[in-house]
């Protein structure tokens, strides 16, 4: 995970995802799953969101997302993590997913992403470009438009996502066959 933050969320929300998903992602692993992201949001009734896919990459479906909720609602309801009453939802990542730590980025080398990123720690400007390096502890970016590359270092990443082209969309289809 990554250092800062785009969503403005208090600590607690933070701290809560962060042991939601250190509660989930060894038992999820052991049924051959990742986890790949736990969020809780909040409008009305409190939703939280638990992103997963097939270890190996491979995308899910509608059964493996009801055995997936079965296996995380009992955890989270023998641990008590959830305040109040919560919608429980199951999703995968998508073929724009969100790249969630260095081993994402090395893995999507080549194709385009998005960055949200704190530059002077008081603005977050938006970089989107093709990921070409990962390395001490930052990811290099060619700049959409241009030939420069940027180094963005993973703790200043808020946010950072796949950008979805004909390329990544031909790489996911060929990953599922």
């Amino acid at each position: 995970m990554f250092g800062g933050s785009v969503r403005g969320l208090s600590g607690a929300i933070i701290e809560r995802e962060e042991a939601i998903s250190a509660l989930l992602a060894p038992v999820l692993d052991s049924k051959g799953y990742s986890l790949v992201r736990v969020r809780i949001m909040s409008e009305g009734q409190s939703t939280l969101q638990v992103m997963v896919e097939r270890s190996g990459g491979k995308a899910i479906e509608l059964e493996d997302c009801a055995d997936v909720s079965a296996v995380v609602s009992a955890l989270l309801d023998a641990k008590d993590l959830m305040e109040g009453p919560y919608q429980l939802e199951i999703s995968s990542p998508g073929i724009d997913r969100p790249l969630m730590n260095a081993e994402d980025f090395k893995r999507y080398m080549g194709y385009d992403a998005s960055i949200i990123w704190n530059a002077i720690r008081k603005h977050r400007p938006k970089l989107k470009g093709r990921i070409v390096g990962v390395a001490n502890e930052a990811v290099k970016i060619q700049a959409e438009g241009n030939k420069k590359i940027i180094s963005v270092r993973f703790a200043d990443i808020c946010d950072a996502k796949l950008v979805l082209t004909d390329s990544l969309i031909k790489a996911a289809a060929d990953m599922d066959r």
